[in-house]
């Protein structure tokens, strides 16, 4: 099975080809540069500052890449990369799953954690559904990417959904 290694600094060299060897049609940065991924490590977005990363392995071998943030709030983010060679197997809803159960199980301050992705990245918006995540919001024109604006939908995990395996019915049915 799968298993989560944490990211240190001296594993700078390796995030660099990790990241920079593909290229990650919906994040952000689709093709990050070494300078950008060096900048970012040397200012803590991996591992300081509410930030940690594990390097997701199949066996001895690098798969993915999983960065939590905001982790000093009670409310954090995550970003996901796959390599392209093993998206579409089922990969993310593991990561998934580790993931609620990592921050839940070691963070007691934190009560949700949220997830972001393109209106059109139809895997992940699955991904998200098939692993208890619930649909929160649709907001348009606000996920900026290569000079465009996409749409964007927002996914959250909740402690108490986590806890007691359940999914909360977002109440609110009013039209505006």
């Amino acid at each position: 099975m799968y298993t989560y290694t944490e990211f240190e600094n001296t594993m700078v060299d390796e995030l660099v080809e990790f990241l920079t060897s593909e290229t990650w049609s919906f994040h952000g940065q689709e093709n990050p540069t070494e300078e950008s991924v060096r900048k970012n490590a040397a200012s803590g977005n991996y591992n300081e500052n509410g930030n940690q990363t594990f390097w997701i392995m199949d066996h001895q071998t690098k798969i993915g890449l999983i960065r939590i943030f905001d982790m000093e709030d009670p409310i954090c983010l995550f970003d996901l990369r796959l390599t392209e060679q093993v998206r579409g197997n089922g990969i993310a809803k593991h990561v998934l799953t580790w993931l609620s159960a990592y921050v839940f199980n070691n963070y007691s301050h934190i009560i949700r954690i949220e997830g972001h992705t393109r209106y059109d990245n139809f895997a992940m918006r699955k991904t998200f559904h098939n692993s208890g995540f619930i649909k929160e919001s649709y907001n348009r024109r606000a996920w900026r990417q290569s000079g465009e604006l996409f749409d964007s939908v927002g996914y959250a995990m909740i402690r108490e959904d986590w806890e007691n395996n359940t999914q909360t019915i977002i109440k609110d049915n009013f039209p505006y």
